[in-house]
């Protein structure tokens, strides 16, 4: 599998999206931008310039509005095709934006918010987003006044790590630095279900396609496979030789396919140990290699290699032909996965 390497930023990767239609890859880094690129030639289209690191974005099925917020709880909502600040959202510049989600239909957009201290608090807002787009502005793009449809603070003040929409956006999933997983009702925000899942702080979080089950990643050295319906355990992925963070996690959307002779019951999982814990220059030993588990059996069956430093960020592409991965050592690597050597791996 050979990828290619996307090198635009100077720090570290912290997210990576594909557009619906996979022609478009965004990566969003601590050097305060975010990058456009061709995910089929690996050209660089276009940045867009954060005043400070940013750490999460999402996209309309669209394509036409691009979101992403940073580590001084500001959110910006972008024009995608001329790189053009619309609008801005700005929290107590103590907190940092942990996830930004746009829900099924684009008109509402989910966001969850964490302060630096142990003692300041984390919760969801949601936004109608036409009255995002329509709301009044100063010159510098800065909303004045526009209150969120919802807000629901985090129980014990519980930093939120991730969040997602879940059936057909009637709840809200979120994650915690405690190994905490909850459902909240989006009428009420009354929490339907939460579970300590983790022992250490959840990184990422995915759902499959159809939304029958949840894909955790954890600093505790596990990635989980979880029943939507009550967080109940299916299978654990593990990967040992050495021990590592599990920093990032993404279902195959093939799980989900129609076509029982296309079908991959299989996740990808990166992560690595902290770079000041690597004591050689081998990738292999410091965990960088993407992982690939078979989910029915909880078995790894591949490993790509290329990154010199932890992988913070995966993204797959909706058709499931393209691995995208950003790493902390700022490089980018797009691997095509819908090609014989990846076929033949033992995903059934």
């Amino acid at each position: 599998m050979h990828p290619l390497i996307l090198k635009g930023h100077s720090k570290p990767i912290k997210s990576l999206i594909f557009n619906k239609e996979n022609d478009l890859l965004f990566s969003a880094s601590s050097d305060r931008y975010i990058t456009l690129w061709s995910s089929e030639y690996g050209e660089r289209i276009g940045t867009y310039l954060h005043a400070a690191a940013v750490y999460t974005i999402d996209i309309t099925k669209d394509s036409k509005y691009l979101c992403s917020g940073d580590s001084t709880g500001s959110i910006y909502f972008w024009e995608t095709s001329t790189g053009e600040l619309l609008k801005k959202i700005e929290l107590n510049p103590s907190f940092s934006i942990r996830s930004v989600n746009y829900n099924r239909l684009d008109n509402n957009l989910l966001l969850s918010y964490g302060g630096r201290s142990q003692q300041s608090e984390s919760g969801i807002l949601i936004y109608n987003f036409d009255d995002i787009l329509k709301s009044s502005c100063d010159d510098k793009k800065k909303i004045t006044q526009l209150d969120p449809i919802k807000k629901f603070l985090s129980p014990n003040k519980d930093k939120i790590t991730k969040t997602l929409w879940l059936n057909n956006d009637k709840n809200i999933i979120s994650t915690s630095e405690t190994g905490l997983i909850y459902n909240y009702d989006y009428e009420n925000g009354n929490i339907l279900n939460q579970k300590k899942i983790h022992d250490s702080m959840i990184m990422d979080l995915d759902k499959s396609r159809k939304e029958e089950i949840l894909l955790t990643a954890s600093k505790d050295g596990k990635s989980k496979v979880l029943s939507c319906d009550n967080f109940e355990e299916i299978e654990v992925l593990m990967p040992e030789n050495p021990t590592r963070n599990i920093n990032a996690c993404r279902f195959s959307p093939l799980i989900s396919e129609e076509d029982e002779n296309k079908i991959k019951f299989h996740a990808f999982i990166s992560g690595g140990q902290e770079s000041r814990e690597v004591t050689t220059t081998h990738a292999k030993k410091g965990g960088f290699e993407l992982l690939i588990f078979n989910i029915m059996f909880g078995k790894e069956i591949g490993a790509i290699q290329g990154h010199f430093g932890p992988v913070n960020t995966l993204a797959v592409s909706s058709d499931g032909e393209l691995l995208a991965s950003g790493a902390e050592e700022s490089s980018i690597r797009v691997h095509r996965i819908n090609n014989e050597e990846y076929n033949n791996l033992d995903f059934k």
